[in-house]
């Protein structure tokens, strides 16, 4: 289960979808939240797709990727996703992750009822060759995920 700081952040709903909003003015590295999760191994087919077994792939965080291998963090199963994990992507992330240490920190100060986003490219280690879905920039602009 992820750690979230409740007196700093808390989940919202924005146009049917879910984000973590700063609660208060925050400083800049400030710890917001830390990812946990079990590690998982997914195979990886020649074409470079991801058998995700029934797993949402979009929870997972990129750790290593072999030849025919993702190793991943991965929600534990059974267990309610919240808080910092709703956090979303931007190519002008107010956050940052390092995926060694998955802990989630303001990058400059936020203020009180901003979103918090990160920028997914950054934070994974391994990029699947998707674009991202920044709808400010254009195709050619968006980072690769």
């Amino acid at each position: 289960m992820s750690w979230t700081n409740s007196t700093m952040i808390e989940v919202r709903s924005v146009s049917g979808e879910c984000g973590v909003f700063a609660l208060t003015d925050l400083e800049q590295g400030s710890v917001v939240g830390v990812f946990d999760g079990v590690a998982e191994v997914f195979t990886v087919d020649e074409q470079g797709n991801v058998d995700w077994r029934d797993q949402n792939g979009a929870w997972s965080i990129h750790l290593k990727l072999t030849e025919d291998k993702l190793y991943t963090i991965m929600p534990p199963p059974g267990v309610h996703i919240e808080g910092i994990d709703f956090i979303n992507h931007s190519c002008e992330a107010n956050c940052r992750c390092d995926a060694g240490v998955l802990v989630v920190e303001t990058t400059r100060p936020i203020r009180k009822d901003e979103q918090l986003t990160l920028n997914y490219h950054d934070m994974d280690l391994v990029k699947l060759g998707r674009p991202c879905w920044c709808d400010h920039k254009a195709p050619e602009e968006r980072c690769i995920l």
